[in-house]
């Protein structure tokens, strides 16, 4: 009787170490790319063409390995936000898939670091979860302000002219600026655009960046021969995990009376 009930529990726990997995965790924070040193996965590398969505590429040690599950969680909370479809790289990418998931994530989970889970397997059958961290979305805060430099011109109202009355302008504007941008990674970089054939100098005289991962740009009474109705500036910050965009514009009211009328973030 001892040699059976010792039998079934050799038995027993051959077969739980047979399908017992190995956590591999992430150890390089939320850049871009995840690079193992043990287990199934080489590295995964995250390229997605969308906020709302997640793309990666897995990379393998050997032919022979797979992923053929996983889900994407809250890092803080662990909430489960759905789990991922896995396919090939293409014809004859033995060592490569692709993970995908367009459930979509709403403009709160945007704002949050999350993570990827993969259950893989070696060609021998070793099991291992495969964890690969990614970051919420930049965050961008934008303090400006628009001044009128000079006279403030009204149109012509006398002889024969057609264009009198309605609203006047300044020839130049004077614009300053004072942004903080926090990328939550060192992978990402941001551009600038203003109105058309106007250059932005938000980033400290640029108007773009190199990676980086948290830096202040300061633009001090930067003076623009501009003299429509309304001042644009679109920032916008190109991220492994997608896009976010600062719209601002600032409206010419009136003599001295110049205001910020549109502000608002987009996720792309």
């Amino acid at each position: 009787m001892k040699l059976k009930l010792l039998a079934a529990l050799t038995s027993s726990l051959l077969a739980t170490s047979a399908f017992a997995q190995t956590a591999v965790q992430d150890l390089d924070g939320y850049d871009r790319a995840t690079s193992y040193a043990n287990g199934a996965v080489d590295r995964i590398v995250t390229d997605s063409l969308s906020a709302r969505s997640f793309e990666a590429w897995v990379y393998y040690k050997e032919a022979g390995s797979e992923c053929t599950s996983g889900y994407i969680f809250d890092e803080l909370t662990g909430q489960q936000y759905g789990t991922v479809n896995i396919g090939t790289a293409g014809i004859g990418a033995t060592m490569v898939d692709t993970v995908h998931f367009n459930a979509g994530f709403s403009d709160e989970q945007l704002k949050r670091n999350r993570v990827l889970a993969l259950n893989c397997q070696t060609l021998a059958g070793d099991q291992y979860k495969v964890y690969h961290k990614f970051s919420a979305l930049p965050e961008i805060t934008w303090e400006t302000n628009l001044v009128g430099v000079g006279e403030y011109k009204m149109p012509d109202c006398t002889g024969s002219s057609s264009h009198c009355g309605g609203r006047g302008w300044y020839d130049q504007v004077s614009y300053t600026s004072s942004l903080h941008i926090d990328n939550k990674n060192k992978d990402t970089y941001c551009s600038a655009t203003m109105n058309e054939g106007f250059e932005s100098r938000v980033f400290n005289g640029y108007d773009s960046t190199p990676l980086f991962h948290t830096n202040h740009y300061g633009l001090e009474n930067a003076v623009y021969n501009y003299s429509g109705p309304a001042f644009r500036q679109v920032v916008t910050c190109h991220s492994p995990v997608g896009r976010i965009q600062r719209t601002q514009v600032w409206v010419v009211s009136g003599e001295n009376d110049i205001n910020l009328e549109v502000d608002y973030t987009v996720y792309k």
